[in-house]
């Protein structure tokens, strides 16, 4: 694991994220490969999931699961790990962190893992 927070910065995190979620809230959706029939939970915020859904509509079929996820502090940690993701996309650490933090995300919604 490479995150590393305190409890202030957690709370500062989620202040913050509950600030944007007024703006754009956060939802979980599936997006299902139509080649493959392979399907990945993924988490964003309702604007960025209509962009993605409308770019890659050709290549994969994509449903909300749960629209405005609770704002935890798994989600702040998801958030982080996506954060350090867009920025080291070669890192396996980071992309570890993401996958983790994705599926303990998906597990407090009850959601099946990825």
């Amino acid at each position: 694991m490479t995150i590393k927070t305190n409890p202030e910065q957690l709370s500062v995190l989620k202040t913050q994220m509950d600030e944007a979620n007024r703006n754009s809230h956060f939802v979980i959706f599936e997006s299902t490969e139509l080649a493959s029939g392979d399907a990945l939970r993924l988490i964003t915020d309702y604007e960025s999931f209509k962009e993605i859904q409308n770019v890659h509509q050709d290549q994969a079929s994509m449903h909300i699961l749960q629209d405005i996820v609770p704002i935890t502090d798994n989600l702040a940690k998801w958030a982080i790990a996506e954060n350090q993701a867009a920025q080291e996309s070669d890192n396996p650490e980071v992309l570890a962190d993401l996958e983790h933090y994705t599926n303990e995300v998906l597990r407090e919604n009850r959601i099946e893992e990825n």
